[in-house]
């Protein structure tokens, strides 16, 4: 029976893109994409990727903000992937062909502190997992286990318009230390972004830079200016009040992001896996919590 407007989803779209409905697909998409690609491009794009596929596994399912959910597809072989978001109304929203690009011998390995969330309330994961379709800081060694953090209220991060960071719901709110340790480097003058603009030229903002046990080094970013209330050599406390969340730095609006890493130098130290208190690790569109309590609303 031919699939009606709208009737494939994000659980069915791998089953339905290896028989080939794809112009069923294509239909459900919207006008923007249709405007981009054609629907004689995306059927050749589409027969190609397929070539050799058996079949497609889901890999993950995590809700986004604004009511969107962004599904994963992964391929028998585990080399393809399709990463496609879609609305409430099963309208697609973006369709992704790539390789599924993995580096196995850092995933395996874990920090060897466990750390909790730079956070004291509950908190949305916008970047995190170990692949590039959850976590675009995959792809960049010193940042590839990198979370970023905001806080989403009725499926979005901001009340009214999204023109003024104090709409942002997570602009002002307390960041704390993930564990205890010494302050080695502190950023705090960097002027806040308008929402939507950034500074790539100063990419971290204003941050904070702890040494721990291990040789390891957490780093928080895109403190609000002038927030940060520790200093440099200082021994702190894990839950230690750092500062308050900003949209400093490469930041598009407020948020905190967080990782772990082999060295004081986050230009050329590499990241590393975070090893969480329960050995759950959140991903992309998980809530978090201090008192390391997860969500899976991926599910």
């Amino acid at each position: 029976m031919k699939n009606t407007p709208s009737s494939i989803t994000g659980e069915t779209f791998g089953a339905s893109f290896l028989k080939g409905d794809f112009q069923e697909i294509y239909e459900q998409t919207l006008k923007s994409f249709k405007e981009m690609v054609t629907l004689e491009q995306f059927i050749d794009l589409s027969s190609s990727f397929n070539l050799d596929v058996q079949h497609y596994t889901l890999e993950n399912n995590t809700l986004l903000t604004n009511h969107l959910r962004h599904f994963l597809w992964v391929d028998n072989e585990r080399e393809k992937a399709i990463s496609v978001v879609f609305d409430e109304e099963n309208i697609i929203h973006g369709i992704l062909l790539a390789p599924f690009i993995t580096f196995p011998e850092t995933d395996d390995e874990l920090t060897k502190n466990t750390y909790m969330m730079p956070i004291n309330e509950e908190w949305f994961v916008f970047w995190g997992g170990a692949n590039q379709f959850i976590n675009y800081h995959y792809e960049v060694e010193e940042q590839r286990y990198a979370y970023d953090l905001v806080i989403v209220k009725d499926g979005q991060s901001f009340k009214d318009v999204s023109t003024s960071n104090d709409n942002f719901y997570a602009f002002n709110k307390e960041v704390i230390a993930p564990l205890e340790g010494r302050v080695v480097k502190v950023v705090n003058s960097i002027d806040d972004n308008i929402p939507e603009k950034t500074n790539a030229s100063k990419p971290e903002g204003n941050y904070v830079i702890i040494q721990h046990a291990n040789d390891e080094y957490s780093l928080i970013a895109h403190f609000k200016q002038y927030s940060i209330v520790v200093e440099e050599d200082q021994v702190i406390k894990q839950g230690q009040l750092l500062g308050l969340c900003g949209n400093s730095g490469n930041s598009s609006e407020a948020h905190i992001h967080f990782q772990v890493m082999n060295s004081r130098d986050h230009n050329n130290g590499k990241s590393i896996r975070i090893r969480f208190h329960g050995d759950y690790e959140p991903i992309q569109g998980n809530l978090v919590t201090p008192i390391q309590r997860y969500s899976a609303t991926q599910k």
